[in-house]
């Protein structure tokens, strides 16, 4: 009577070590293998969303492969001339890294130098107190953050190159062929599972879809009122600090605290008065806070099924396993995760826990 429990509880503990040790691998393989992943994933997740505009032309008698680029470049296009606008002055700002960098941490040093002298006359009173011979210790070395900043930079621009050439191309690739996988997976799969594997691809478009236009948007927006602040504010490039925050804006919390940083030490190094920069920085917290909580939850309120620690916890994983690309494909990872797991029966309890 005892054997068959005992039997039992071997087993399943068998079977749940067999998936610990599968998860495991998995996790590490993403991470050894992310310059094949991550291109892959990355034409994926577009496919996705631009598949809807592929349809639509091929509906009007387009061939696919002719929908497929008109719609791919219809947004390589645009992005590439913002791109070779902004350049200019991006190099231009890498160029005087270094220096940028020296000089905003000389103002720094000015602002906190009340600070500074308040700690040292702390310091002074308590050695008395203890009756220290008062002796100094030395400053602690810092070393420059500039230094091998442009090794660092030249040694991934090829990588990023090759990355951007390989998602574009599959993107397209992707799309012109997409109608042919729908039909041979038909095909493939078994009747019994048919509907469910084709529903959650459909859900998980529908997801990507509604989520990276509305994104797009939410950030487009934010880099207009950026642009208009830092013009009024009078920053050089006001273009660029957009499109800086634009961009970083797909990173949910960070982004914004990495750009508020960014504009900040912008602004100590093109303004005199640190008091401007300040005001710089704090006006993009402004625009930022009236996204945050008036525009954004309007949006993923209705439309983002994932609550908010599932939304951070994705974060941390998944900035974690792929670094600055992770953290921005975060949110749509984890609603596909998401997606599948309200399908597949034994992952059902995990899409209920990342669910609103």
């Amino acid at each position: 009577m005892t054997s068959n429990p005992r039997k039992a509880l071997v087993h399943l503990s068998g079977r749940w070590a067999t998936i610990g040790l599968f998860v495991l691998a998995l996790i590490a393989a993403l991470r050894v293998g992310s310059s094949l992943v991550l291109p892959i994933l990355m034409a994926g997740l577009l496919a996705l969303v631009l598949a809807p505009a592929v349809a639509w032309l091929a509906r009007h008698r387009i061939p696919h492969g002719l929908a497929a680029a008109m719609v791919l470049l219809a947004v390589v296009l645009p992005a590439g001339a913002a791109i070779r606008v902004l350049a200019g002055p991006a190099i231009s700002w890498l160029d005087r890294a270094p220096e940028t960098l020296e000089q905003a941490e000389r103002r720094l040093r000015r602002l906190t130098k009340p600070i500074e002298q308040l700690q040292e006359t702390a310091q002074k009173v308590e050695e008395v107190a203890q009756g220290s011979n008062g002796a100094r210790r030395a400053p602690p070395t810092t070393q420059s953050a500039s230094d091998g900043l442009f090794s660092r930079l030249s040694g991934t621009t090829t990588a990023f190159v090759a990355s951007l050439a390989t998602v574009l191309f599959l993107t397209f690739f992707l799309l012109a062929t997409a109608h042919r996988f729908r039909e041979k997976l038909d095909r493939l799969l078994p009747e019994q599972h048919r509907s469910t594997v084709t529903d959650g691809l459909e859900e998980i478009q529908r997801q990507m879809s509604r989520y990276l236009s509305g994104v797009t948007a939410i950030n487009i927006g934010v880099g207009l009122a950026t642009y208009l602040a830092m013009r009024l504010v009078g920053m050089p490039n006001p273009g660029l600090w957009a499109v800086v925050a634009g961009v970083f804006n797909y990173i949910p919390y960070l982004g914004a605290v990495v750009t508020v940083g960014v504009i900040f030490l912008a602004g100590l190094v093109s303004f005199d008065e640190p008091g401007r920069a300040v005001l710089a920085s704090g006006a993009f917290l402004v625009i930022n806070l009236i996204e945050a909580y008036l525009i954004s939850p309007m949006f993923h309120g209705r439309h983002l099924p994932l609550n908010p620690v599932a939304i951070f916890g994705g974060l941390l994983f998944w900035g974690w396993l792929w670094g600055v690309t992770g953290a921005i494909l975060a949110v749509p990872l984890t609603v596909c995760l998401k997606v599948i797991a309200d399908r597949v029966e034994p992952l059902k309890p995990a899409g209920a826990m990342l669910g609103p």
